[in-house]
Parts: C-alpha cells; sequence; structure tokens
C-alpha cells in the first residue's frame, strides 16, 4: 500500500503541479529541446505512475518479501492486528480511480492513433496524386502547384515533406531552411508526440499537466525545428524564410500567424548562434532530471510520513 500511496500522491503532483515548473524550462536563450523533453517526459511519467499504484496494490508486493524496510513492515505488521481497518476500502478506492482513469486514456489515445494513421495514410495518398514527388538527401518532398510560400511534414513510417511551388521564391538557403525544418520534426517524431498529448488533453481535460501540454508541446515542437534548421541551415536562413513566407502569406493567415506567435520564434532563434555543443549535450538529461524530481520528492515525503506515523505509534 505505501509503493501504491506514493506512486498516486506523485501522479497527482505532477498531474496538477507540473506545469507550474515545466513553464520555466521553456525561455528564450536555453534550447526548446529541453522543454519539449521535460514536458513528454512528465506526461509519461504521470500515466507510469496511474500504471504503477493499481498494479501495486493488486500484486500487494510487501506480502511476499519477509524483509521488509520499517516502513513496509509497520503498514504489514499494522494490517496483521487489524489496526487499519479502512486500508482495504482506501485499496478499492484507489484502485477504482486510478483504473477507471487508464481505461480512459487507453480508449482514447488508441482511437485517436488509429484515426491518426488513417487519415495520414489518406492525406498523403492524396497529396502524391496531385503533387510531383522529387528526391532530396535520402528523403522525398512532393511539390504542389501553389504559389504559396510554405511547406508542411507528414509524420510517420515514411515521414514526407510537402512544399508549395511558391517557396521557390526564396533564395537557395531559406529554402533549404525550411525543408530542413521540417524533416526536423518526421525525425523528432514531433507528430507522433503532437497527436498523443492532443489525445491526453482529450482524455482527462481536467488534469492542468494534459489540458496545458497540448498547446504547449504543438509551440515547443516548432522552436525545436526551428533550431535544428538553424544549426544545419543557419540562423539567418531560418530567420529569412520565416519572414518572407509571412510576408507573403494571405491577409487572413497573416493575421492569424500575428498574433505574437512569430515575434516569439523569431526570439528563440537569436539565442542559437550562442549555444554550444557540450552543454546542449545536457539539455536533454537535465530537462528529464528537472522534471522526475518533484514526482520522487513526492514520494519519499509519503514514506517519511508513514515511516513517522509507525515511530509514533
Amino acid at each position: 500500500m505505501i509503493v501504491a500511496t506514493a506512486l498516486f500522491a506523485a501522479a497527482l503532483v505532477l498531474g496538477f503541479a507540473a506545469p507550474r515548473w515545466l513553464s520555466r524550462l521553456a525561455v528564450p536563450g536555453r534550447d526548446p529541446r529541453g522543454a519539449l523533453t521535460g514536458w513528454v517526459a512528465t506526461q509519461m511519467l504521470f500515466v507510469a505512475a496511474l500504471v504503477g499504484g493499481p498494479l501495486a496494490v493488486a500484486t500487494k508486493p510487501g506480502l511476499h518479501v519477509d524483509r521488509l524496510p520499517l516502513p513496509a513492515s509497520c503498514v504489514r505488521a499494522a494490517r496483521d492486528e487489524g489496526l487499519l481497518p479502512w486500508l482495504p476500502y482506501a485499496e478499492t478506492v484507489l484502485w477504482v480511480v486510478a483504473g477507471s482513469v487508464l481505461v480512459r486514456i487507453f480508449l482514447v489515445v488508441s482511437r485517436s492513433y488509429h484515426r491518426y494513421r488513417r487519415e495520414t495514410a489518406a492525406h498523403l495518398n492524396l497529396i502524391r496524386v496531385l503533387g510531383g514527388v522529387r528526391t532530396r538527401g535520402g528523403g522525398e518532398v512532393i511539390w504542389l502547384r501553389d504559389t504559396a510560400c510554405a511547406a508542411y511534414s507528414i509524420g510517420g513510417r515514411n515521414g514526407t515533406v510537402v512544399a508549395a511551388e511558391g517557396l521557390k521564391t526564396l533564395d537557395l538557403q531559406a529554402r533549404r531552411a525550411v525543408i530542413d525544418h521540417e524533416y526536423a520534426h518526421i525525425r523528432g517524431r514531433h507528430h507522433v508526440l503532437v497527436a498523443i498529448s492532443g489525445a491526453l488533453r482529450t482524455a482527462l481535460p481536467f488534469v492542468p499537466l494534459c489540458r496545458q501540454g497540448a498547446p504547449w508541446i504543438r509551440v515547443l515542437v516548432e522552436l525545436a525545428a526551428d533550431r535544428r534548421a538553424a544549426q544545419s541551415s543557419g540562423h539567418d536562413a531560418v530567420r529569412d524564410a520565416l519572414l518572407r513566407c509571412a510576408q507573403s502569406s494571405e491577409p487572413a493567415a497573416r493575421d492569424k500567424s500575428s498574433d505574437g506567435y512569430l515575434d516569439a520564434r523569431l526570439r528563440w532563434l537569436s539565442s542559437v548562434g550562442r549555444s554550444d555543443r557540450p552543454r546542449s549535450a545536457l539539455t536533454r538529461p537535465s530537462a528529464v532530471a528537472f522534471s522526475v524530481f518533484p514526482a520522487f520528492l513526492t514520494a519519499v515525503s509519503v514514506i517519511g510520513i508513514v515511516t513517522a506515523s509507525c515511530l509514533t505509534v
């Protein structure tokens, strides 16, 4: 029961408090891949804690071990002596609540995943018929006869970049930056991350981590792809591509993109040239540690409270 309670408490902390510290990772001047890793890792840890709680209640690992740490042995002794008559009811409530949440997550995510794969395959087939396919660096780019200065990527096993002919109005380096940006989405599995975070928001809209995680991840994948493109094609090329495509878009699309999002992307890009390799290599591990530490601290606190309670009995 101690393990289940610790995991359930950690899930509550992650689900309802994590956005407060995760937002501190998303600061211009830092690698956006760190913030992206932090959000994704926290959502995965949240689901893992929900899975581990009911599993610990069902298996009761403490009943099958002879030598246990003080908190576990104390709880088992209190259970055997009948000092905790409410414990079975608490276990049942925890199992039912966490199990219901997990079932809803599984159903919503699985439906969303199958719909995503079906719609992606149908869209890719249509695009292949309408556009002309050209290979580039081991991948392929489908060019559409459209004057828009735009490109997007289609995820999946055979990720593909779709670009409009209007993109050719850019100079060669800026055009390469746009294509590199889209390939960064494919290599980083950004489409899957966005789809899963969206499914979690649909499944648990009352949990701040899931509700706020979806828009955060959608923005952070764009910032991460911008940074990747800047590293391969140059900061100026990405900046020029963003500005030129924004200026050449339709008025309605230009108004939609001028809500501060374009300015935010340009601000984040300003720090690309100052990034150093040794520091960026620690970005993801540091983000994961930053995300896991509050949950670990919560679990340790629960165990400490149980230990103190047993010692005072």
